[in-house]
């Protein structure tokens, strides 16, 4: 089965807001003003009661109290509003159990959350590489794609896929052999159905196999952010042993032993953080 039919064919999948989609949109407009945010935001209540009860939360920190779009806006600026909005807009359908993976409740978006913050680090320590929220945006949606996949993955396919990776190969790969794609494929196709910018899909679609070459692509910054996240202890389901890391990666990126060790330390530090995001939903 190819990616599309996989998406096609999935049932149940928890909505996404539009308005939601449409600013994630606007990370591929980076002329994107204040007044187009809000002008978007103000098309959902919904998200707008959550983005509002987000800015005041004690995780947000403000000293006034934020009563509109306008003005959460305004105070934030639209890059931090993206990022409350793609962490809030996303984290309903994340929090879902995926049995496909063994993956509980609210766990998957606690790991996207947490390799969402990892992302962030790694591009302020390399520019180069992106803005900080991409990166974020990027580390949000990485695996995405269990959401499809998990309905796919019955019993028989479960087993079929854990036998392969208990015998030493990559979850992803496991995933192709047994179902006809992996999970990062369906999530790239999904996000490519919704119409986000297509560096956002080419991370999704490739952060188990990074783009490197003629330069590193969003999907290096993927890569390692999942593997930050599941160092430092947010590993979703069974399959968190079977993962691999790119050396080709840590070496562009002139990760040693020290400088994994204060990332890892970095994104553990986030987890309040984390916490505070996941109570604004």
């Amino acid at each position: 089965m190819t990616a599309h039919e996989m998406v096609a064919r999935v049932r149940n999948l928890p909505p996404i807001s539009h308005a939601a989609l449409k600013l994630v949109s606007l990370l591929d407009h980076p002329d994107a003003g204040n007044e187009e945010v809000v002008s978007v935001l103000k098309n959902d209540s919904a998200l707008t009661a959550k983005l509002l009860r987000g800015c005041n939360s004690p995780a947000v920190g403000l000293a006034e109290k934020v009563t509109s779009v306008d003005q959460a806006v305004l105070i934030l600026g639209h890059n931090q509003i993206l990022q409350m909005v793609t962490a809030l807009a996303f984290g309903g359908a994340m929090s879902v159990q995926l049995p496909g993976y063994a993956i509980e409740a609210e766990e998957l978006w606690r790991h996207s959350l947490i390799a969402a913050a990892g992302a962030e680090i790694i591009v302020k320590d390399n520019e180069e590489l992106g803005e900080p929220s991409v990166a974020f945006t990027v580390g949000m949606l990485h695996d995405i794609g269990k959401l499809v996949m998990s309905q796919f993955l019955t019993e028989e396919a479960q087993a079929a896929v854990r036998a392969r990776v208990a015998a030493g190969q990559a979850t992803a790969d496991a995933e192709r052999e047994v179902l006809g794609t992996d999970h990062a494929e369906v999530g790239a196709c999904l996000l490519y159905l919704w119409r986000l910018p297509e560096e956002i899909v080419e991370a999704v679609a490739n952060h188990h196999q990074p783009t490197i070459e003629p330069k590193p692509r969003l999907s290096s910054v993927a890569h390692v952010a999942n593997c930050l996240a599941h160092l430092a202890g947010a590993s979703p389901g069974w399959e968190a042993y079977a993962l691999r890391g790119d050396e080709r990666v840590v070496k562009l990126l002139s990760i040693d032993a020290e400088k994994l060790d204060r990332m890892i330390i970095s994104v553990r530090d986030s987890f309040e953080r984390v916490n505070q995001f996941m109570k604004m939903s």
